[in-house]
C-alpha cells in the first residue's frame, strides 16, 4: 500500500516539475540506485546489486542520450565524457563484483546534483522577483 502511495507521489512530482527539477530528480534516483547497489555487494546479495546497478545504468544512458550537442557545445560534451566514464564504472563494478567502482560515479553524480540543484535555486529566486 505505501509503494502504490509513493509511486503516486513521485509521478506528481515529475509531472509538476521543470525540465532543470526532473534533471535534479534523475540525479537523486541514481545516487540513490548505486548506493543501493553498494549495499547490495557488500551484503553479497547479487539480486540487488543487479537490480539497482540496472536502475542507475539506465537512469545515466536516458540523461546521456537527451543531451543536445548543438545547442549544449562544450558542455553537452563533456556530460557526454562523464555519463561515459561513470557508465563504464558501473559496468565493472558490476563485473567485478567490487564497490570501489562505484565512488567515482557517486562523487561525479553528487557534483553535478549540487550544480543542477542551483539552478532550480537561481530559476526559483527569479521568478520570485517577477
Amino acid at each position: 500500500m505505501l509503494t502504490q502511495y509513493t509511486n503516486q507521489y513521485q509521478q506528481t512530482q515529475v509531472m509538476t516539475s521543470s525540465r532543470v527539477q526532473i534533471v535534479v530528480l534523475l540525479y537523486d534516483a541514481a545516487i540513490q540506485s548505486i548506493e543501493l547497489a553498494r549495499a547490495g555487494i557488500e551484503s553479497s546479495n547479487p539480486k540487488e546489486k543487479g537490480r539497482f546497478l540496472g536502475r542507475a545504468i539506465s537512469i545515466i544512458g536516458e540523461l546521456n542520450s537527451v543531451l543536445d550537442f548543438e545547442q549544449g557545445g562544450e558542455i553537452a560534451r563533456s556530460l557526454h565524457r562523464l555519463y561515459e566514464y561513470m557508465l563504464s564504472e558501473l559496468v565493472t563494478a558490476n563485473a567485478r563484483n567490487d564497490a570501489r567502482h562505484l565512488n567515482g560515479p557517486l562523487r561525479c553524480l553528487t557534483t553535478l546534483r549540487e550544480g543542477w540543484r542551483e539552478i532550480v535555486a537561481q530559476q526559483t529566486r527569479m521568478a520570485g522577483v517577477r
